[in-house]
């Protein structure tokens, strides 16, 4: 498949993300903006996917194991403690941000051709990682009573 295409699929699946994020902002559109996050998810895999220098082994089994944890957890989390899990959810992609920043920025090489740019892209992706996962913590905490939910954390 051609750069150019996968670029195109790449750009699509990024204003799909941004409609998916506008329509979650009320009830009315949240189904069709769900639907608009789907879609961009799998465009976007898709197109990684045929980038092609990407095992479709590993990939599977990041399926299986992510799909086997929430199943795991959907199940013996109870209704009441599901904003809980969302919190630790956003945790995880915060984490999973800062794993990939710190691969990124142990696989560059000092010669590397656009290394400043990049540079700047993996310190703002490890940085808003970390942040997404504390701040999902924190919430996580204050949301189980660990955390008095007036107090500000110390």
């Amino acid at each position: 498949m051609s750069h150019n295409f996968i670029e195109i699929v790449y750009l699509v699946a990024a204003v799909l993300f941004i409609l998916g994020l506008k329509g979650l902002t009320h009830p009315r559109t949240a189904v069709r903006g769900n639907m608009y996050g789907a879609i961009a998810m799998l465009l976007a895999v898709l197109a990684t996917l045929a980038r092609g220098d990407l095992s479709f082994e590993l990939i599977a089994v990041g399926i299986i194991i992510g799909s086997l944890i929430g199943a795991v957890l959907a199940v013996k989390i109870a209704m009441t403690a599901m904003p809980q899990m969302v919190a630790v959810f956003n945790g995880f992609g915060g984490l999973a941000s800062v794993l990939v920043a710190g691969a990124e920025l142990h696989r560059m090489t000092p010669d590397s051709v656009g290394a400043t740019d990049a540079l700047i892209a993996i310190v703002a992706s490890g940085l808003i990682g970390s942040v997404t996962l504390w701040g999902s913590l924190v919430a996580f905490a204050k949301l189980q009573g660990v955390v008095v939910p007036d107090q500000p954390v110390r």
